[in-house]
């Protein structure tokens, strides 16, 4: 029967290593794999070396029947396996009450929105961790999900599969992990699974107000707000459904070690819960004092008793993680007045402010200033 698109000789060869069978060195003069395996005594696997000989189709059908009938799985799910060998691939089960073989067209839209915003999340984590990121616009992030595939939906209720090409980016991320030695793409997947992880069993142990404590304090957090925004995202209301997020490791690097590393499943009161740390965690940042740097773009100060000038200012800050600038209005006491009024009136002058940078239209608001410097080149 066919099962698809041909799958190539070599990705056969190793999804078959990645299984435990050996190659017969051999049998390579003769342009043939041949495979075995200690658990199998008396089978083995060989099919041509190269795609277009005429038998190769017939062998590689031949192959996939033997190990369905050893491993007990399905042809067409062996088939998809190997196809996917080099990726991670992600499934997102979506399953509730009723017929969850379909979706209503406007959730079944926001699930695959939430679920780049999921990936930017995991990628922008991997890269600079922080408890929220103000953008997901890091370009390794906007790569990362480029790079990714929408895979075909599967049978057994609602499944999005999302194929991430393990060797496909360059990037290196930060995060002190066990597979911190893995691709990029690996690292950004397995970040996810963690994250995901940490929120579930935090919640089914009743340690989630632990667990937002523990994220609050650390300096590299796996679990950011904009994940538990996208979590949270993929539940409505309406239909009240759960999630399963399963996690296929390509076999062609180390897979992550541990009881369910493969699958998070997040049931239908998890989601509010979940809501709750994002929303921790997002205030936790806004009142985080950060440093930036600027350039004064206009004075609206008032003369005070003593002939000199105090208030507010705008400002253009570039943020510090996203390489864009924002106006910013702040109030200066007459010291630091005086600074923005030497850097608004000097060519080449930029100013150096720390303080919590609020959300909204701008100018935004700077609150909290701590300090206020002159940068002269």
């Amino acid at each position: 029967m066919n099962t698809g698109p041909t799958i190539a000789p070599t990705d056969l060869r190793d999804f078959l290593k990645s299984q435990g069978w050996s190659l017969l060195e051999q049998a390579l003069a003769d342009r043939l794999y041949v495979l075995g395996h200690s658990q199998f005594p008396h089978r083995q696997m060989v099919f041509p070396m190269d795609s277009t000989a005429p038998d190769f189709a017939e062998s590689v059908s031949s192959v996939l029947s033997k190990l369905a009938d050893l491993y007990g799985a399905p042809q067409r799910t062996l088939h998809n396996r190997i196809q996917s060998i080099r990726d991670d691939v992600l499934r997102f089960r979506v399953f509730f009450d009723g017929n969850d073989n379909a979706l209503p067209l406007s959730f079944a839209s926001t699930l695959v929105s939430s679920t780049e915003q999921l990936l930017k999340a995991g990628a922008c984590t991997a890269l600079r961790p922080r408890r929220h990121h103000p953008r997901l616009s890091l370009s390794e992030a906007n790569q990362f999900v480029e790079k990714a595939r929408f895979g075909q939906t599967e049978l057994g209720s609602f499944v999005l599969k999302v194929a991430c090409p393990v060797n496909a980016m360059e990037a290196q991320g930060c995060l002190d992990l066990e597979q911190d030695r893995a691709p990029f793409v690996r690292q950004v997947t397995w970040t996810v699974q963690r994250a995901l992880t940490q929120l579930t069993t935090a919640i089914e142990t009743d340690r989630l107000d632990e667990l937002v404590d523990e994220l609050k304090a650390a300096d590299m957090p796996l679990v950011s707000s904009n994940l538990c925004e996208a979590v949270f995202s993929m539940h409505d209301d309406v239909v009240d459904n759960a999630l399963d997020i399963d996690s296929d490791w390509s076999p062609l690097h180390r897979s992550p070690h541990g009881p369910d590393a493969s699958r998070v499943r997040i049931q239908r009161d998890y989601f509010a819960r979940i809501e709750s740390v994002r929303r921790e965690l997002r205030s936790v940042e806004l009142d985080r004092p950060d440093v930036y740097i600027g350039t004064v773009e206009r004075l609206e100060g008032e003369m005070g008793e003593g002939g000199q000038r105090s208030g507010v200012v705008v400002l253009s800050l570039l943020l510090p993680d996203e390489g864009e600038t924002v106006r910013a209005r702040t109030v200066l006491s007459a010291a630091d007045y005086a600074k923005a009024d030497h850097a608004h009136m000097t060519n080449g002058t930029y100013v150096r402010v720390t303080g919590c940078l609020r959300p909204g239209r701008q100018p935004r608001q700077l609150t909290d200033m701590t300090a206020f410097e002159l940068l002269v080149e």
